[in-house]
């Protein structure tokens, strides 16, 4: 069923029972009905009616005009965009707050190649309180100049755009210093000009739909296929933290467009730091094959031949590692559909009677849709005891920026994509006696309510450690970052003191932090990087595991350097004016740190 073509002839389905669809009448006098209605006002280019079929299949006419109407919303989304799918609420609340003043609010749905049947879904679950219209030949997004979802489009009363662009000025509703189109409106309804009437917009490309170059050198069969499966299956996958999967050709061919964007900017895959080839499980694309996927898009997406298809890989969603020695589960814990990212703490006790030295952990978030990193802190002193909520949920909330208390050690960490890897022979981690783990858990918001009860898996030492692991903090307190200033630098420095091995690090900064990197200064002068992030993202925190152990001998400078842009400019400052920053747990607060794990040479 062609749904563009629908809309154009002005079409529409059998109705529901109990909806306001128009009785049915012969085409003609439809189209008579709606020239009559539509002809009171002048037309231009610009309000001539756009005919879009809602979720039902009735007709709407666009833009609206009339002496009923002040203002129309068109809320341009998605079925599988995150950044769409997260300001579904922040327009719901629009249509809330101004449906009463004259104000009609629609859901457009653009994407070329997302169905009908999806679409109604989508639209269901979301539960707008206003139509979705389908716009599968981007004839409104064409019309409105929308290329991106999320945007936002605002017309006056005779079909003109007063404002477009983004709802408001950063997706972190904590971090919102500017309401876009809710001031658009109330300057709109109050008769005056709207004082911004374009911002820029980001998200997810509207896709269109574009011919196949049958002839293409570049095609899914031949060569993307496998490439997306090598390099993104892990997580666009069914049930994982990736808002779409792209194991088929049909699921690959519609983020085409995207796909080409993100790893032209190398926004994807995830992975931060700059000094490749160091790390365990770095995930970065080299030239040629961000070239290969550019053609492709370009091409069309095409599929190529159907017999070289490859078949999307299998997965083995249990212990990667086999069974565990201790399994250890958090309670159920509830995460609501929208709202700032949520840091919550959840104490595990492995009811140790003697030290155990643990060798491998492994990690299983139980609704990896929401789970975005896992943290884990050993607390030995009982710091943690006792600790809860004042909301009555378990665990204990936190800032992102650990525990609150300083750890006798820790088990590592996990992220999207990472893999579990059990240390050398003889090394381990010391779990002492009667310690608890601290486990901290970032949720993201997936756009409706969810759950999770994430897991670890300790594998003990099988055989004699002769290496135990240790770990190192490298941070300085006493720094001060002035208000206004673009690119303040803070340093910290620690010497070794007696001759080690370096096993992983996580630098750590928070809201304001730009740019991160550590340095080890050897006695001979020798300089060499352990870790450097450009573009530095409080959401993307990691411990990076180094290939092979960096010795650190006697004597050597590690040198934390951090750059920190405290002025207005930055949307991420969550100080509005802002304010000196000084080191602190809060987020308000800043840090620059290196945590560093390591092994004495000497044991």
């Amino acid at each position: 069923m062609n749904w563009g073509r629908m809309a154009r002839a002005g079409k529409t389905r059998n109705p529901k029972p109990g909806t306001h669809a128009m009785p049915r009448q012969p085409a003609p006098i439809l189209c008579v009905l709606f020239l009559a209605a539509l002809s009171a006002a002048p037309q231009t280019e610009e309000t001539r009616p756009l005919q879009l079929l809602d979720t039902e299949g009735r007709v709407h006419a666009l833009p609206l005009t009339g002496s009923a109407t002040r203002a129309t919303v068109l809320f341009f989304t998605s079925v599988e965009c995150p950044l769409a799918n997260r300001y579904a609420d922040r327009v719901k609340s629009l249509h809330q707050l101004y449906r009463d003043r004259g104000t009609s609010c629609y859901a457009l749905y653009s994407h070329a190649l997302e169905t009908p049947a999806e679409v109604r879904r989508h639209a269901a679950e979301t539960q707008y309180g206003f139509p979705a219209l389908l716009d599968p030949e981007q004839l409104a997004a064409e019309r409105f100049g929308v290329k991106h979802t999320p945007t936002v489009v605002i017309l006056d009363a005779a079909g003109k755009v007063r404002y477009r662009g983004a709802v408001d000025d950063h997706k972190s509703l904590e971090l919102v210093k500017r309401q876009h189109a809710r001031l658009a409106l109330d300057e709109l309804l109050a008769g005056k000009q709207v004082s911004l009437d374009a911002t820029p917009t980001t998200g997810c490309l509207i896709q269109r739909r574009r011919p196949e170059n049958r002839n293409a050198e570049v095609t899914y069969a031949a060569q993307i296929g496998k490439l997306l499966h090598a390099q993104c299956a892990d997580c666009h996958r069914p049930g994982q933290v990736a808002p779409f999967s792209l194991l088929t050709y049909e699921q690959a061919r519609r983020w085409a467009d995207n796909i080409k964007h993100v790893t032209a900017s190398h926004a994807m895959p995830p992975w931060k730091p700059v000094n490749q080839g160091m790390f365990l499980g770095e995930r970065h694309l080299s030239a040629e094959e961000i070239e290969l996927l550019a053609k492709w898009a370009d091409a069309g997406a095409p599929l190529g031949d159907p017999a070289r298809v490859p078949p999307p890989p299998a997965f083995n969603d249990g212990w990667q590692l086999g069974k565990p020695d201790l399994e250890l589960v958090m309670p159920e814990f509830e995460v609501a559909a929208s709202g700032p990212d949520e840091y919550r703490c959840f104490v595990l006790d492995p009811r140790l009677a003697e030290d155990r030295y643990v060798q491998a952990v492994e990690f299983r978030p139980g609704n990896a849709r929401i789970v975005h990193h896992i943290m884990t802190y050993i607390d030995a002193f009982g710091f943690a005891a006792g600790r809860a909520s004042d909301d009555g949920r378990p665990g204990f909330p936190s800032r992102g920026t650990g525990p609150g208390f300083f750890p006798a050690g820790d088990l590592g960490g996990w992220g999207p994509g990472m893999q579990p890897y059990p240390l050398p022979d003889g090394t381990a981690r010391l779990l002492p006696r009667g310690s608890k783990i601290v486990m901290e858990v970032h949720y993201h918001k997936s756009g409706k309510p969810e759950r999770d009860q994430t897991r670890i898996g300790l594998h003990f030492a099988k055989s004699p450690v002769k290496k135990q692991v240790h770990s190192q903090v490298v941070l300085n307190l006493t720094f001060r970052i002035p208000p206004g200033a673009k690119r303040h630098e803070v340093k910290a420095d620690w010497r070794v003191p007696f001759d080690q091995h370096a096993l992983a690090i996580i630098p750590h900064m928070h809201l304001i932090g730009k740019e991160i990197v550590v340095t080890a200064r050897y006695p001979d002068d020798f300089e060499k990087t352990l870790v450097h992030i450009k573009d530095w993202d409080f959401n993307w925190q990691e411990a990076y595991r180094f290939k092979e152990p960096v010795p650190l001998p006697r004597g050597t400078r590690i040198t934390v350097r951090g750059w920190f842009d405290n002025s207005a400019d930055n949307p991420n400052n969550p100080n509005h004016p802002p304010r000196e920053v000084r080191f602190g747990e809060n987020t308000t607060d800043e840090m620059c740190v290196a945590y560093l794990t390591y092994t004495r040479d000497a044991d």
